[in-house]
């Protein structure tokens, strides 16, 4: 769970070789997570206080105050806040034909997921930049295009390194599991049609599965669902109803009880949470300040 400002573009009036997604800033509790789930465009993380791991294609890396760590479209990914000294990060969202080139010139190039960096300071300036253009106007999408130029040049800039991970190997079969489990979330699922799905024993699959998650089948189906349903509240405009649909529920009633049980609040309270403020000229501290004031909340980040 984490407390979140957060902006994203719900549209695109302009085709562009390079255009933002979204980007925000959150403070996360102890061993908050995300995934293991798939996205559709670059994100880019620095973290700004704090440590937690990330792993990424049978990768982990242990990260920390200074480091970056990039995901790309399509790989599975997970992160987790350490129990401790949970992070902090600042996020950008991008895409775009031009993406690709831009992350080949950079330090992520031959396959590369993370760095340490020189200066954490220019991308976290540039993500306050953006918070502002909160309206979907044509002029402010060109802003934020704008920003998101000045986001990828200082990663181009940077003078940091590559920060090297350790192996971490998950079994084949959590492996399609986990994969089964992202592109089919949104049908009726069982653990025993993935299992047959899957050509294996319920049991064993149940527990080899927990034995690699620690967390059952169930629970993990349930936080993927939410945690598409809490990302299509945030950056689109389509009914509670019909996003309970799309992320696999068929009782709008039970969406909104597990929706609560695992954020803390309502769908539509946190919709409208997520409606940005202004922050024109917002400081850093000041920000903290505000993430303080927030409830923490399960965020899609």
């Amino acid at each position: 769970m984490e407390q979140t400002i957060f902006l994203k573009k719900e549209q695109h009036h302009l085709k562009t070789d390079l255009h933002f997604d979204f980007c925000g800033i959150s403070k996360t509790l102890p061993f908050h997570s995300f995934g293991p789930a798939i996205r559709q465009n670059y994100i880019l993380h620095i973290i700004m206080e704090g440590k937690g791991t990330y792993q990424v294609k049978n990768q982990q890396y242990h990260l920390k105050k200074g480091d970056l760590f990039l995901i790309r479209p399509g790989d599975s990914t997970f992160y987790l806040a350490d129990g401790e000294e949970p992070w902090m990060y600042g996020w950008l969202s991008f895409g775009g034909a031009a993406a690709d080139e831009i992350i080949r010139r950079s330090h992520f190039k031959d396959d590369q997921y993370t760095m340490v960096s020189s200066d954490i300071q220019k991308y976290v300036d540039t993500i306050l930049a953006c918070l502002p253009f909160t309206e979907e106007t044509f002029v402010n999408e060109l802003h934020l295009n704008e920003q998101t130029y000045h986001f990828l040049a200082a990663l181009l800039e940077d003078g940091g390194k590559v920060h090297l991970g350790e192996q971490k190997i998950y079994s084949p079969l959590t492996v399609d599991t986990v994969e089964y489990i992202e592109a089919h979330y949104a049908e009726h699922l069982t653990v025993e049609g993935i299992a047959q799905q899957l050509a294996v024993n319920r049991s064993h699959l149940s527990r080899v599965f927990r034995n690699h998650m620690d967390i059952s089948i169930r629970d993990y189906l349930l936080g993927v669902r939410i945690n598409r349903a809490a990302f299509l509240l945030s950056m689109t405009d389509e009914s509670v109803e019909t996003i309970a649909e799309q992320v696999g529920f068929n009782s709008l009633v039970v969406f909104s009880r597990m929706f609560k049980k695992l954020t803390g609040e309502t769908a539509t309270a946190y919709r409208k949470r997520m409606k940005n403020e202004d922050f024109k000229n917002v400081s850093l501290n000041e920000l903290k300040s505000q993430l303080e004031k927030q409830a923490v909340v399960n965020r899609a980040t």
